[in-house]
């Protein structure tokens, strides 16, 4: 018995001893680094985002001006979602900086902090899908008028 209680004893004391770290504040050289690598990675997805949303502008040109309501309908649910694809993608990118940024405090109020950012995440993303959920059914109602 003896033999798996003091390794599994162990065990617990080291994750014990680590656990205080969780919520250690960062040096400010490394946030630095770190929120300034979040905010390039953040910038690159933003850009691809804009330009995937730019191409579904393009290409569903024709369809939104189309006679037949279940293309303009189709083109209005295409468009809707790249314009949810490229919120989404800003919001992780800032709920990524955000939290980088947070390492700079310690104990509760770098947890608050975090709480905090995913707050604002969770409204952004919540917001994008209302919009979504908005425009996918004006893309119902616009294709109901063929039938």
């Amino acid at each position: 018995m003896n033999r798996t209680f003091l390794p599994t004893l162990a065990l617990c004391t080291i994750a014990l001893a680590a656990l205080p770290a969780c919520n250690r504040a960062e040096a400010p050289s490394t946030v630095a680094n770190d929120v300034a690598e979040a905010q390039t990675e953040a910038a690159a997805a933003n850009a691809d985002a804009r330009q995937d949303q730019a191409q579904v502008q393009i290409d569903t040109t024709a369809d939104a001006r189309a006679a037949d309501p279940d293309d303009r309908g189709d083109a209005i649910a295409d468009r809707a979602k790249a314009s949810y694809d490229t919120a989404v993608t800003r919001a992780k990118g800032d709920l990524d900086i955000a939290q980088e940024a947070c390492e700079s405090q310690q104990g509760d109020a770098q947890a608050a902090c975090k709480k905090r950012a995913e707050a604002v995440y969770d409204t952004a993303k919540s917001n994008a899908q209302a919009t979504l959920d908005a425009e996918r059914k004006r893309s119902d109602q616009t294709q109901k008028l063929d039938n």
